[in-house]
């Protein structure tokens, strides 16, 4: 082998160990991946590239300019040679041959040499080129479902609790991780795949959720126009107390039995409710008020009330019209108290009066019978003494009313079939007015709460005593015993 040959040979060893030791791919791995950074990596690993390109470029010339060198002065040495030989030869006279293949093999086999060092350096730099975007591609793809895992996780998973399906989003989430920090390219592609099955299977746990949440916040709510007794209290705890249980397991699946329960509650509530409404108002209608000791201000108290009633029952707000019924029935009951409070106190008053015109007429009746008495003793004293003197101060009207009273026991004896005058009674004393008033009241057996009045005419052959002083009724006297009584009073 000639020395040029040795030299290319060389030459191409020393390329092929200069690219295969700046074309190597970097094995670093940045576990702290940031997509920009990494872009950025990829960029300068690109600039590097080519620069080791114009690098080899520069060798390579350089090395076509020293061989170029070589080639000629190669050319020189033979072209010497050949001198120097072909005048041997004209020297010994022998015939020369000029060996003229020898430089033309040695040109071509040098341009071969060179052409195989640049295709190598050319399918190093692409190969190189084709690591780097390779790498590139695949660390794009862990980046975007990096991406996507941390968006799913921030804006559906994060500070939600999905009970019994929580570990089925964990898990998953959990082998993404895995599968990024590992950079598991088939892994992630694999789970790319299961990643519209997690999808849908949060959509249906978030919306059942989300009907679950809405069902529960709304319970109170959808209740809320109904009077809700003891009875059914107890059943809505419960019931809300398994939705509250439900909606902390996520187990969304319950939601319908719980609206049916609800609604069947509700239905038994508002027939209950409406039932309770009609009783208050039977009993507020069966209160007896009497209207002539009901104000005007608690009369229109009253109208209001039935107006708010009507109107709750129209929005179907049962719980409002029920406690405006209990208000309702509570002020008649305080009226109807006033009421009966007002009719005692005039009763009293009544009675009171009645007390005080009894005592003031038993007053008047002792000091009539003192009188009486009194007028007796003299009377009797003046028929003891028989004197004139009586006998002619007497009118004759009185002379005839004295004979007739004495003959027959009373004072006035026509004063029930006759209408007395002013000249019958203007001469009697007040005693026997008083007398001859009571005389028409003992006529119809009136007795006498006075005793001494009852003493006077049970003396009386003509009385007859048989009606008690509250059983007798004005109602007997005639027109004459009226009009006598007055004319007495008169002169009373």
């Amino acid at each position: 082998m000639s020395d040029t040959e040795d030299r290319d040979d060389r030459d191409f060893d020393v390329l092929e160990d200069d690219q295969n030791t700046s074309d190597a791919p970097s094995t670093d791995k940045d576990d702290d991946f940031d997509y920009l950074k990494e872009i950025e990596a990829i960029e300068a690993q690109e600039r590097e590239l080519e620069e080791q390109r114009q690098k080899k470029k520069a060798e390579l010339d350089k090395l076509r300019a020293e061989h170029a060198k070589e080639e000629h002065k190669r050319s020189v040495q033979r072209k010497h040679e050949m001198k120097e030989r072909k005048k041997e030869a004209e020297w010994l006279g022998e015939p020369f041959d000029d060996d003229v293949e020898t430089v033309p093999v040695q040109k071509k086999k040098s341009k071969k040499g060179i052409a195989a060092i640049v295709i190598i350096i050319l399918i190093a730099i692409g190969a190189g080129s084709g690591y780097a975007y390779k790498m590139q591609m695949d660390k794009k793809t862990v980046a975007d479902f990096e991406q996507k895992v941390a968006s799913f996780q921030s804006e559906k998973l994060d500070g939600r609790d999905f009970g019994t399906h929580q570990s089925y989003f964990t898990d998953f989430m959990k082998e993404c991780q895995d599968a990024i920090d590992a950079g598991d390219l088939k892994q992630i592609t694999e789970l790319n795949k299961q990643w519209s099955e997690v999808e849908n299977t949060y959509t249906t746990v978030a919306n059942g959720k989300t009907s679950l949440d809405a069902f529960v916040s709304g319970m109170d709510q959808a209740l809320s126009t109904y009077s809700i007794t003891d009875t059914y209290k107890k059943n809505y705890e419960t019931l809300k107390k398994d939705a509250e249980k439900a909606q902390k397991d996520c187990d969304y699946e319950k939601v319908s039995d719980f609206q049916k329960q609800l609604d069947a509650l509700a239905t038994n509530l508002k027939a209950d409710n409406m039932k309770a409404i009609q009783n208050l108002k039977n009993d507020i209608s069966s209160t007896d008020l009497d209207k002539d000791y009901v104000s005007s201000d608690d009369q229109k108290k009253l109208d209001a009330y039935s107006k708010k009633v009507d109107q709750y029952t129209k929005e179907e707000d049962y719980a409002q019209a029920i406690n405006t019924l209990n208000s309702w029935k509570k002020e008649v009951a305080s009226i109807k108290k006033s009421i009966e409070q007002q009719k005692a106190e005039e009763q009293a008053r009544a009675e009171s009066e009645a007390a005080a015109k009894r005592a003031a007429e038993s007053r008047a009746a002792e000091s009539r019978a003192a009188e009486s008495r009194a007028a007796e003793s003299k009377a009797a004293e003046k028929k003891k003494n028989q004197t004139s003197e009586t006998k002619n101060n007497s009118n004759s009207n009185n002379n005839n009313s004295s004979s007739n009273g004495s003959s027959s026991g009373y004072v006035l004896p026509n004063s029930s079939s006759s209408y007395l005058s002013a000249a019958d009674v203007k001469n009697l004393s007040s005693y026997q007015l008083m007398i001859a008033r009571n005389e028409i009241y003992a006529r119809h057996g009136r007795k006498f709460n006075d005793s001494e009045l009852q003493a006077y005419f049970n003396s009386k052959s003509w009385y007859k005593g048989t009606v008690n002083p509250e059983d007798f009724s004005t109602s007997v006297f005639n027109d004459y015993e009226i009009q006598n009584i007055e004319l007495i009073q008169s002169y009373e």
